[in-house]
């Protein structure tokens, strides 16, 4: 009777701890967003940092130059597409319609030719893209909201660099002293992949980005390096953020060009382009940075846009990969650290092999 009072007691604590950190995630998202892409963009600016303290022996300018170092490019590439993406902005509302033709046409093509009738899908997609786009037109008009969190973002980056051995060695102090070699290692492991991650994500979204807006110029789309950057940027989102980049420029072509070659044209490049990016580029770019399978990926994604939206969209795998470390230095926690790997479909025998012991029990 003891022994079930205290399994009671402990999954009552377990619940009211999940419960807890849920609504503290969903309600503090305008202050732990930010802070979670400066924790991030610190790790990956580190070594910038620590490149220019070699090279100029000074911190605060270093941290400076560090940041610059990630500003200067970003207004670069905000400086010249600017032209396109005002014309996107100002001219979204015949962009959103051209679409939403798009869209119609294509339904009757299938219905016409595959003798299907009208169904609520008919009816509902096209009202579904509109307000789709409404919502990007809406984001991207937010200027305030998005300069305010950036600016937020950078300034404390700024700090964390400035004062990041004291939170490291802060860390290693709240560690009994026989743990403090597992915790660095830990620290160590947490960097590598944020660093292996973002790094290989950034060269990514950039081949990406030149492959897509090169081909639809070819094919002859206007806006074309809208689109493709657009797409590219999807990727953060694994799985379906190429599929859907390619739809928007496929139904905007449906629309516009007023053949079929092209809008078939644009599917098949992103086919290919899409084949290249799962099966060449981000393997070789990004690598076993995070070894995340996709069903973990996927729970993560549409758990972390619930409770941040974008933001949690694009948290979400690098966040999981970061519990994923913790979780494999945790006897505990180590079957459960295995079970969100890519390895779980090729070794499903392991769980006999090496966790049928009560140490890797959760109980």
């Amino acid at each position: 009777m003891k022994q079930k009072s205290i399994s009671f007691h402990n999954t009552a604590y377990f619940l009211i701890v999940v419960v807890f950190g849920f609504l503290t995630l969903k309600h503090g998202k305008f202050f732990l967003a930010p802070l979670t892409f400066a924790i991030l963009f610190t790790v990956m600016l580190q070594p910038v940092t620590e490149f220019f303290e070699k090279l100029i022996k000074r911190k605060i300018p270093s941290i400076l130059l560090s940041l610059l170092a990630v500003i200067i490019p970003v207004g670069i590439i905000i400086t010249l597409f600017s032209v396109q993406f005002t014309s996107i902005i100002n001219n979204l509302p015949d962009i959103t319609g051209n679409i939403v033709s798009g869209l119609e046409t294509l339904l009757i093509w299938v219905r016409e030719n595959l003798n299907l009738t009208e169904s609520d899908i008919e009816e509902n997609l096209p009202a579904l893209i509109n307000n789709s786009l409404g919502f990007i037109q809406k984001g991207i008009t937010s200027s305030t909201t998005f300069l305010f969190n950036f600016l937020f973002t950078l300034l404390v980056t700024f700090f964390l660099l400035w004062y990041r051995n004291s939170f490291n060695n802060f860390m290693l102090i709240q560690t009994r002293p026989e743990k403090r070699d597992e915790m660095k290692e830990i620290l160590i492991k947490v960097k590598k992949t944020i660093q292996g991650y973002l790094y290989g994500l950034l060269l990514v979204i950039a081949i990406l980005a030149i492959l897509n807006s090169v081909g639809l110029m070819i094919i002859g789309i206007d806006y074309a390096i809208f689109w493709g950057t657009l797409a590219a940027l999807l990727a953060v989102i694994p799985y379906i953020g190429t599929t859907l980049g390619g739809t928007l420029p496929f139904l905007y072509a449906v629309a516009t060009t007023g053949n079929w070659w092209q809008p078939a044209a644009v599917v098949g490049m992103y086919v290919i382009i899409q084949n290249l990016e799962g099966n060449i580029i981000t393997p070789n770019v990004v690598g076993s940075s995070v070894s995340i399978n996709p069903l973990i990926a996927l729970l993560a994604i549409m758990l972390g846009g619930f409770v941040w939206g974008v933001s949690g969209i694009i948290l979400a795998i690098p966040v999981v990969a970061i519990i994923k470390v913790f979780f494999e230095h945790n006897n505990r926690l180590k079957p459960v650290a295995f079970l969100m790997s890519n390895k779980v479909h090729k070794q499903d025998n392991a769980f006999w092999e090496e966790w049928d012991e009560d140490q890797y029990r959760m109980k």
